[in-house]
């Protein structure tokens, strides 16, 4: 009875987190109650756990690069360290725990997390139906949320997993509603916030993942993976042809041949650009304190601080549009290669699902994704990049942990 509670709270915090987040944070404080429930019956068994001994580097490691940053910047460093900017993206482990490794409950958390994202455009947009039909006409729409960019993420790995889903699926009535209800919905969102990074992913991954999981997972089949590539290959014709994606493609092409020339001088403060100078001058700072770098603050200040970088687009801008860049400037190269063994640790624990390679197909597709979307834009530091590992990762790991638990339990 209670794990059902703890499971309707789970569906409660996909739901509503990010879509009316007052009522998502009721949820997630009763996860979080639960989880420590746990903890305190079965302390021994929580802090022997991977994930768990990551939670608890990342509190040190965020305390250390605070230290850090007292001594290397005492006139920028804060008064204290914020431990929540990294603990929140291990919120994973509170919801596989309840997740008890069930795959019925991991795919109707994905399924609700499609919906949360959905309710997101309709509950923050001004007008839905005005943003529907400007986004058909041909016009960048963000639907209110943040910017373009965050919705395009969100819905860019449930086009993913949607269409994974779609070909998998064996009953034909329910891949029709797959197909209208969750597959079209994400595309259609992707399509019309026009996030070139999200369409990039998109084509990475989808063409990556089948290779990848055959390699991993040692069953290569030729003929499915070339079909697969096929109708991805002329997908990505069709889709480029359109007149939507084409425009949007072939804006900025001008700078390319000056950022290729390294003259960072000539290189404009456009969209691209502007990621280009952020990111120069985030190189001088990670090599002055590359190890533990100097706090969550970090991102602002190498644009704040810069003497390059003209007074508007330090006024306009507070983050480096990389997150990968972010994370090391911030936590330097031991925070990075924290999360790269998380990115291990989940990829590992997707192979304890031992029906099929459904959640290792996931995995990859989400990692992969979120890697690369992460180049151009800064989720990791933001509640859409939370929002988004701890309902994928979640779904994952649970089944690494329910394993490792049930068998403490049998040994004890």
């Amino acid at each position: 009875m209670f794990e059902t509670f703890m499971f309707i709270n789970i569906l409660g915090y996909a739901l509503f987190k990010i879509s009316y987040r007052p009522l998502g944070d009721i949820f997630q404080s009763f996860i979080v109650l639960g989880f420590l429930l746990f903890l305190f019956c079965d302390f021994k068994k929580a802090i022997k756990d991977k994930a768990v001994i990551c939670l608890f580097l990342s509190i040190l490691l965020t305390c250390l690069s605070w230290i850090n940053s007292i001594y290397q910047i005492p006139h920028l460093a804060k008064d204290s360290p914020n431990i929540g900017i990294l603990t929140n993206l291990f919120f994973f482990i509170f919801i596989a725990y309840w997740l008890k490794g069930n795959i019925k409950k991991v795919r109707v958390l994905w399924i609700v997390y499609a919906i949360g994202v959905f309710l997101t455009a309709l509950t923050h947009s001004n007008d839905i139906l005005a943003d529907i039909m400007n986004g058909i006409a041909g016009q960048r729409i963000d639907f209110n949320y943040v910017n373009a960019n965050h919705l395009g993420a969100l819905s860019g790995i449930i086009l993913l997993v949607s269409t994974y889903y779609a070909f998998k699926l064996k009953p034909i009535k329910h891949k029709i509603l797959l197909t209208l209800f969750i597959l079209v919905p994400s595309l259609f969102i992707v399509t019309v916030t026009q996030g070139r990074q999200i369409w990039l992913a998109i084509l990475i991954t989808s063409i990556s993942t089948p290779i990848l999981t055959s390699i991993i997972s040692k069953k290569i089949n030729i003929k499915s993976l070339i079909i697969i590539l096929s109708t991805l290959i002329i997908a990505t014709y069709l889709a480029s042809n359109t007149k939507i994606i084409e425009n949007r493609l072939h804006n900025e092409n001008e700078i390319i041949p000056i950022i290729l020339s390294g003259d960072m001088n000539s290189i404009p403060y456009s969209s691209m650009g502007i990621r280009i100078h952020f990111w120069s001058e985030a190189m001088s700072w990670i090599k002055k304190y590359p190890l533990l770098g100097t706090g969550e603050d970090t991102r602002n200040l190498v644009i704040k601080e810069s003497t390059h970088i003209p007074k508007e687009i330090k006024m306009e801008f507070s983050h480096l549009h990389n997150g990968h860049i972010e994370l090391i400037a911030s936590y330097g190269l031991l925070g990075f290669s924290l999360f790269l063994y998380i990115y291990s640790l989940i990829m590992y624990s997707s192979k304890f699902y031992k029906e099929n390679n459904e959640v290792l197909i996931i995995s990859t597709m989400f990692i992969l994704f979120f890697v690369i979307i992460n180049c151009f834009e800064s989720f990791f530091f933001f509640k859409t990049g939370e929002y988004m590992i701890n309902i994928i990762f979640g779904g994952i790991y649970t089944f690494y942990l329910t394993h490792n638990l049930s068998m403490k339990d049998n040994n004890e």
